[in-house]
């Protein structure tokens, strides 16, 4: 019978956390690049002038890049949320610095240093 999960301590380093929060902004900016380049290759043109093509090229551009809903928007928000992300990582690893500094003044002050 495998034993029971174990509580363990776990080290977040700062700087490890920035790093990470800045790979997070670079792939979220790549994306967003890709995006702005080639959104405008995925509206179509309709092929004919009949109603047929009339609505089925407005219903795909709707759904893929024109739409509050449309794809493009969906991976837009994506990496908005990507940067938001990456921005709480930031916050957290000046609050573990900070955290990491009083508990190394509160040792020099307990210890008389």
């Amino acid at each position: 019978m495998p034993g029971l999960p174990v509580i363990k301590d776990i080290t977040v380093s700062p700087d490890k956390i920035v790093a990470v929060a800045d790979v997070i902004e670079e792939q979220a900016n790549a994306l967003e690049r890709k995006i702005t380049e080639h959104v405008g290759a995925l509206s179509l043109a309709p092929p004919a002038d009949d109603i047929v093509s009339q609505h089925a090229v407005e219903a795909w551009n709707t759904v893929i890049s024109d739409g509050e809903n449309s794809y493009r928007n969906r991976v837009l928000a994506y990496v908005h949320g990507l940067h938001g992300l990456a921005d709480q990582l930031r916050a957290a690893g000046r609050r573990y610095l900070a955290d990491d500094e009083d508990n190394a003044a509160s040792v020099r002050e307990a210890g008389g240093s």
